[in-house]
């Protein structure tokens, strides 16, 4: 249903076929009021009589039939919710048990999570020591559906087999997360719930108000699974602005009296254009990778609302500053603190210190925990995570690490050849 954009008359059309990327409809020849190149700013879609979506849609092709013409329409444009309706829609028509970011009952949440290993002792450690706040985040997130995170579950008589979910991380980037499954009838879940993703990914980017240049995912380079999928996508691939590695390490300090002050010639400052400048052509001589990209550092996009805005006007946190560490007036890193609510990263991978080293001589491996001291009162936490790059120079200073974690980073305008690859290298089929 929508308001002609010429003669102001309020037309109504059945759908004849539809994607989340666009539809189709017919019409009788003698009804010429569709040309292809128009655009309607406002069609609301319906489903038994009830509104579903609102988008903005164009007309691309025109096809003569014998006693009908066949008008293609692509969705130009249309909000997060809309758009997650009707990929739910068109899941369950697949398979009913898949579910796109509907309500979950938080009891099957858990025991999910649980049962599937996904909470291990040590993230249920960080889970338990912030019961309340952990509680109440996963339901807003999981029950109040806001437009920064989307999920995924194959679920069967109310009990969940499969859970994926995404967040917007930052300003243009969504973060994959909580990937995990268990088995269900000789069906992997696992793989259902990945598939679904990507397909909803693979139409979400193209949405200018999804602000979605680029996917990422953390994993553990031990762990097989998303290393075959992600990190042999990017190996294969070869081609680092389209989809890059780098790896962190990953360490957890006390934090301990602020008042503790840097050795003789040592600064921790705000960081300046310059610095931030100095740090994007190490990493590109480095990494020649996407990490700038994401991060955006220093930069910001006029017009749009800011994503710390975003996250308050929805009862979220979440913040960016970036700080250099100098000495004798020369960089050595710079340090983003990186604020979210506390485990809505079941790894606080978006509550972390992420420090980028450009030169890590001379560094001694004691200054982190003046530094992790002064950066790490924001976080209200005894300790505080840490993510270190490049990850060899940081060991290489003898600092004992817990862990290390690989950033998965893709170019959106490459996605088609992400999920092709997938498709040849797991026979993962997408119709």
């Amino acid at each position: 249903m929508f308001v002609h954009p010429f003669n102001k008359k309020k037309i109504q059309r059945d759908v004849f076929d539809i994607s989340s990327t666009g539809f189709s409809i017919r019409d009788k020849p003698d009804d010429v009021i569709f040309f292809p190149g128009m655009t309607i700013p406002h069609i609301s879609i319906h489903l038994a009589g009830i509104s579903i979506a609102n988008c903005v849609a164009q007309i691309i092709y025109r096809q003569i039939e014998e006693n009908n013409i066949h008008y293609g329409f692509a969705i130009l444009d249309m909000d997060i919710h809309s758009y997650s309706r009707i990929n739910h829609i068109l899941s369950i028509n697949a398979d009913p048990k898949i579910s796109v970011s509907t309500e979950v009952d938080m009891d099957a949440l858990w025991e999910f999570f649980f049962q599937a290993g996904f909470i291990y002792p040590e993230k249920y450690n960080i889970c338990q020591a912030h019961r309340k706040n952990f509680i109440e985040t996963y339901r807003k997130l999981y029950q109040d559906n806001p437009e920064i995170a989307r999920h995924i579950t194959y679920e069967k008589n109310g009990r969940i087999y499969g859970h994926i979910s995404m967040i917007r991380a930052y300003e243009r980037t969504w973060l994959i997360q909580h990937h995990a499954a268990r088995s269900i009838e000789n069906k992997l879940a696992g793989f259902v719930v990945l598939r679904q993703i990507m397909l909803f990914a693979n139409g979400m980017y193209q949405l200018s108000s999804a602000q979605m240049d680029y996917s990422i995912c953390y994993f553990r380079p031990e762990n097989k699974f998303p290393d075959r999928v992600f990190g042999g996508f990017a190996r294969d691939f070869n081609n680092p602005q389209a989809c890059s590695l780098d790896l962190f390490t990953y360490l957890t300090l006390p934090v301990t009296s602020p008042e503790k002050d840097l050795p003789q010639e040592w600064l921790l400052r705000e960081s300046t254009p310059l610095d931030l400048w100095e740090l994007e052509q190490f990493y590109n001589h480095h990494s020649r990778g996407l990490l700038m990209n994401i991060l955006n550092l220093g930069r910001s996009a006029p017009g749009n609302e800011s994503l710390e805005k975003v996250f308050e006007r929805l009862g979220f946190l979440r913040r960016c500053r970036n700080y250099s560490l100098m000495y004798q007036n020369h960089l050595k890193a710079v340090f983003i603190v990186d604020q979210s609510d506390i485990v809505i990263n079941m790894s606080n991978l978006l509550n972390c210190i992420k420090v980028l080293t450009t030169d890590p001589s001379g560094f001694p491996p004691e200054l982190f925990s003046v530094l992790v001291s002064k950066l790490g009162s924001v976080y209200n936490l005894d300790k505080v995570t840490l993510l270190l790059y490049p990850a060899s120079d940081i060991e290489s200073t003898g600092i004992s690490h817990e862990k290390r974690y690989q950033l998965w980073i893709l170019n959106m305008c490459y996605m088609n050849q992400f999920m092709d690859y997938v498709q040849k290298k797991f026979r993962m089929k997408y119709n």
